[in-house]
């Protein structure tokens, strides 16, 4: 299983809110694919899936705040 974590976009980056996710559990994703939406004070990203895989769990919700490297899915 392989965690997907929060990124950090940023030396001044220290929490973001997680916005809509893109895919849900149970979906296939590739390498690469956007998987999750999160909100910074100075930018909105997506979070990449780090390998393909299927999505077995989403750990946060919308409107959650997550500091980078906190894991936000897991893939196997």
């Amino acid at each position: 299983m392989i965690d997907v974590l929060t990124p950090k976009w940023g030396l001044t980056m220290e929490d973001a809110e997680v916005g809509d996710w893109l895919c849900v559990v149970g979906a296939s994703v590739a390498e690469g694919e956007e998987i999750l939406e999160l909100e910074t004070d100075k930018a909105t990203g997506a979070v990449e899936a780090p390998c393909a895989g299927v999505i077995v769990e989403q750990l946060v919700t919308k409107g959650e705040v997550v500091e980078p490297g906190q894991v936000v899915a897991r893939i196997e």
